[in-house]
């Protein structure tokens, strides 16, 4: 352990004279995070120009029904405004996406028992956001009918049964996907790069030839890269916590478990890599392909599922099904919603852990089995 202690101050010490690589660890995750947040927050709260031509209490009434709905993650609609001329220069300057038109004779016709009329107008350049906007009208207008007096009962009716004792807001379950991607890809780079960086300084052979062994050199670059990921880690909470308002605060010791097991996971890969590839630029994108992998196969399940009916999707989520990692996406983002520790926690635990032991066996005999120098060494 004296030989480790002491390759790890050393890569701590070139890592702060040369900190470039380090900074990309941090910065790759953090962006990631904030890219994946900002679609969040677009896919929940839609802004809106209506146009209230009709200008009476029923439409007033159905406006209110339109900013009362909401999912457990937000707000449907943000009403930008209900003046017509504004609502119409809006939409002609591109400053909103959807205009809606309520139109005078709105309230006779409610009153008269007849099927209220609305125009959307739409800049569908994405054929998704469309639906969801159709969606969200027909379901406003029909609480609105269903609110008016002498209306006749709602010919919908929706028995629903749920696995979880409540819904796992979309902050929650990506954002916990996103911090086991964060903590995945800051040890395989950390690590990768660690030892990867020993071939392209002529350091390797010494300290694969040397008493110290080979237990050595990895430890060693295992506590340096841990440092450096704690750094990487934090920085991604941060960002997080301020972009999501991911509540941080509820990660308990279960969290901190999982989040230890998917480091050693990826600190294992990312050994395999370093003693692989020994060099450090293509190992960095290789690491983000990887991490990535993990994150829509793992931590993106419930979302690929509704595409796996044909093609390439159907394969990449069966695939989740025996992933040890997957487990542990559930396990984070179960107890930061409240909710009981999924039945197959143990299995993930176990597969990871084993795994990770048997991805740096591999990468300890490649040491001794592939002793191939180049450069002079």
């Amino acid at each position: 352990m004296h030989a480790a202690f002491a390759l790890a101050r050393k890569d701590l010490l070139v890592t702060r004279r040369a900190p470039l690589l380090a900074v990309i660890s941090i910065l790759v995750p953090v962006a990631f995070t904030v890219l994946y947040a900002i679609v969040i927050h677009v896919s929940t709260t839609a802004t809106i120009a209506i146009a209230d031509q009709d200008g009476t209490p029923r439409s007033a009434e159905f406006i209110e029904v339109m900013e009362e709905m909401r999912n457990s993650d937000g707000s449907y609609y943000e009403i930008l405004t209900t003046d017509p001329d504004r609502a119409s220069e809006m939409y002609r300057d591109r400053e909103v996406g959807a205009m809606l038109t309520i139109p005078a004779g709105f309230a006779r016709d409610v009153v008269a028992g007849n099927s209220p009329t609305v125009t959307l107008s739409l800049i569908n350049i994405d054929a998704d956001g469309t639906k969801n906007q159709h969606l969200r009208i027909e379901e406003a207008l029909r609480q609105f009918q269903q609110g008016q007096p002498g209306a006749p009962p709602s010919q919908l009716s929706i028995a629903e049964t749920t696995v979880l004792d409540q819904d796992i807001p979309v902050t929650l379950y990506l954002g916990s996907a996103l911090i086991i991607f964060a903590v995945l890809y800051a040890g395989i780079v950390n690590i990768g790069v660690g030892i990867a960086r020993e071939w392209e300084e002529r350091t390797a052979k010494g300290l694969v030839l040397s008493p110290s062994g080979r237990l050595s050199l990895i430890a060693g670059k295992w506590i340096a890269g841990a440092v450096t990921s704690l750094v990487t880690i934090a920085a991604t909470l941060a960002s997080i916590g301020w972009v999501l308002d991911y509540p941080l605060a509820q990660l308990g010791w279960r969290s901190v478990g999982v989040l230890a097991i998917v480091w050693i996971y990826g600190a294992a890969l990312g050994t395999l890599l370093g003693v692989a590839l020994r060099r450090s630029l293509p190992l960095v994108p290789i690491a983000v392909i990887i991490a990535v992998t993990h994150f829509l196969v793992s931590g993106y399940e419930s979302y690929i599922r509704g595409f796996a009916h044909g093609g390439v999707i159907e394969p990449l989520w069966a695939a989740t099904q025996w992933i040890p990692l997957a487990p542990l996406f559930d396990i984070l983002r179960f107890e930061v919603a409240s909710l009981p520790q999924p039945g197959n926690a143990a299995v993930g635990v176990l597969g990871s852990l084993l795994l990770a032991a048997a991805v740096v066996s591999l990468a300890a005999w490649r040491l001794t089995r592939a002793l191939r120098f180049a450069q002079g060494q």
